[in-house]
């Protein structure tokens, strides 16, 4: 079983395809000057879908007393996307004394499955079989847990008797975390079969996008999803706590097609990480989870009553 303090696959396969697709940049800890930023008291967004015509708005947390830092190249992009909206930009002194709404124009979520998604565009397809990948990757790590909790659940309704679970050490977090372990090791079946079904599904995905990644310019155009529960950086440079918005907490994510440059060598670090390979990987990159101690513990509890 798994160090818990290890660094998962999963991690670093999202880290390598935000940093492919997602604005990343490192991170500052002053604040933005004046020359370089604008103060602006944003408390919303919202997307615009040319296609369908539909729209959405996110709300934004009230931090920094409402004030969020927008490098000047950001204001002039959101001046065009207001004059693009037919919408008039505020003046100067009202970015930061009046509420602000960012605009931003794309593809809604329902129009890309109609066409972006199906798109067999050189550019578009790479991305859509890296996004499509991306989600393979984050799916068998969410399957990992999901199974490796049925093992130990699975363990836990064949108990009957209390006496059954003193014949263990339960004395210290350690022993209970060695026992759920060996549960889990003599129960991998399911674990095995999924990552045999990542395997042949992943496989064709990082073959067909390399070969269209070859043919492929240094630098080509893709509309690339960005989920509308992620936080939003304002700064061309770099971001800090001054030059982030982040999305009220109740806010459902779903994903907003807009057309970027994508960078060749960015794909192919993405496409040749290192992936789950092997039954231990994924035992490895699922890690321990506490709530599994929770459930031996309400289980030997229950028996008691």
């Amino acid at each position: 079983m798994p160090d818990i303090d290890m660094t998962r696959i999963t991690d670093n396969l999202m880290k390598v395809y935000n940093y492919a697709f997602i604005d990343d940049m490192p991170y500052g800890f002053f604040k933005p000057n004046d020359a370089m930023y604008v103060g602006v008291r944003l408390v919303d967004k919202m997307y615009h879908c040319p296609e369908c015509k539909g729209t959405f708005t996110v709300k934004f947390r009230n931090d920094n007393d409402g004030i969020t830092y927008f490098s000047k190249s950001r204001i002039a992009a959101q001046k065009k996307n207001y004059e693009e909206l037919s919408l008039d930009f505020p003046a100067d002194w009202e970015l930061l004394e009046k509420p602000f709404t960012y605009h931003t124009i794309g593809i809604c979520q329902h129009c890309a499955e109609k066409n972006i998604r199906n798109s067999e565009e050189a550019g578009q397809r790479i991305y859509n079989l890296c996004h499509e990948l991306h989600m393979q990757d984050e799916l068998l790590a969410a399957k990992g847990k999901k199974l490796m909790t049925a093992a130990v659940q699975k363990w836990l309704d064949g108990i009957t008797d209390s006496a059954y679970l003193l014949q263990f050490d339960l004395s210290t977090h350690e022993s209970l975390r060695d026992l759920i372990c060996a549960v889990i090791m003599q129960d991998t079946k399911d674990l095995a079969d999924a990552l045999q079904e990542y395997r042949d599904t992943t496989q064709p995905i990082i073959y067909e996008a390399k070969q269209l990644l070859e043919k492929a310019t240094p630098a080509f155009s893709a509309k690339v999803a960005h989920s509308s529960s992620l936080p939003m950086s304002l700064s061309d440079e770099e971001y800090h706590e001054y030059t982030v918005a982040f999305p009220a907490e109740d806010t459902k994510g779903q994903d907003f097609y807009i057309e970027q440059s994508v960078d060749k060598e960015r794909v192919s670090m993405f496409l040749t990480q290192r992936r789950c390979a092997s039954l231990e990987e994924v035992l490895m990159d699922t890690g321990f989870h506490e709530e599994w101690i929770d459930m031996v513990v309400d289980k030997g509890m229950s028996l008691k009553k």
